[in-house]
């Protein structure tokens, strides 16, 4: 018998509340779903049935979070004309440095999307990191007028694999604290954004 929306959508926050407080005591890895099954008082069928696996369970998790930012990263685009390129890419790659300072686990599914597996909430994750990709892109495009969109796309994966730097560094404890991380990318946008200028 198929459940009732109302029950099926209270069932997914009682898994969702479960394995936020799991992971955030025992880690993303150590975390079993049938430990999320057990923490959440429901079948651990409910758990595959609403989430696919653990993966997409993590991404379930972050996405309204993730979400916010690229809502906020998009609104940003518009406002605030007379920043620079350099401080335009600082303030959208900004806060999501320092989502993932806290959200480590988050982070490892952020720089393993090639890897991801297919799910709903993994598929939604996917779109969120293009959008930043283009929002990277859109400010470029409209800072260095004579690039064309195919450039500006690639001066936007490489502001990118930085941003992916920083965040690895920030992961790996070879900084010490987020402002260190913040330091780190500031410094590698100024570069690729003065190299940029200079080839355009």
């Amino acid at each position: 018998m198929k459940l009732s929306q109302p029950r099926s959508r209270q069932t997914r926050e009682q898994i969702l509340a479960a394995a936020s407080r799991l992971f955030a005591a025992r880690g993303f890895e150590n975390t079993s779903m049938d430990q999320v099954a057990t923490e959440a008082s429901v079948a651990k069928a409910s758990v595959f049935a609403h989430f696919g696996d653990k993966t997409n369970l993590l991404a379930a998790l972050g996405l309204a979070e993730i979400e916010a930012l690229a809502r906020q990263g998009r609104e940003s685009l518009t406002t605030d004309d007379e920043l620079t390129l350099e401080e335009k890419l600082k303030r959208l790659f900004d806060p999501w440095l320092a989502y993932f300072g806290r959200e480590p686990d988050f982070a490892r599914l952020y720089l393993s999307q090639a890897g991801l597996t297919a799910g709903s909430y993994t598929e939604a994750f996917l779109v969120v990191c293009r959008d930043l990709e283009a929002q990277a892109a859109e400010l470029f495009l409209s800072r260095l007028p004579d690039i064309s969109p195919e450039q500006a796309l690639m001066l936007s994966r490489g502001a990118q694999a930085l941003f992916h730097e920083a965040v690895v560094f920030r992961m790996t404890g070879w900084l010490p604290d987020q402002q260190s991380a913040h330091a780190m990318l500031h410094a590698f946008l100024a570069t690729w954004v003065a190299g940029a200028r200079q080839k355009a």
